[in-house]
């Protein structure tokens, strides 16, 4: 994520993130030694956490590794089925 800020003083990191919220940003917090992280991203509807995504590193390989697996096995029955003749028909 591009958004980060690091803060020494914890205080300080916190008001920023409610600013950030308060101008419609949704933030994330977190700990790195002894430093605040603070990540945002702008929400469209007001720091509405729905419109955004915080994952774990893990979490995003896992859903790209099933998506690729999806849409690979769609493209397998779609030429088992005859809906392509060769792969330069996808």
């Amino acid at each position: 994520m591009k958004n980060e800020l690091v803060f020494k003083n914890h205080c300080r990191g916190f008001e920023v993130a409610k600013t950030l919220l308060d101008e419609g940003y949704v933030v994330m917090l977190s700990y790195e030694e002894e430093f605040l992280v603070l990540n945002w991203k702008w929400s469209t509807h007001g720091a509405d956490r729905n419109d955004v995504v915080f994952m774990s590193v893990e979490e995003h390989e896992l859903e790209l590794d099933k998506c690729g697996t999806e849409l690979l096995d769609d493209i397998r029955n779609d030429i088992k089925s005859g809906f392509y003749k060769d792969l330069s028909d996808i």
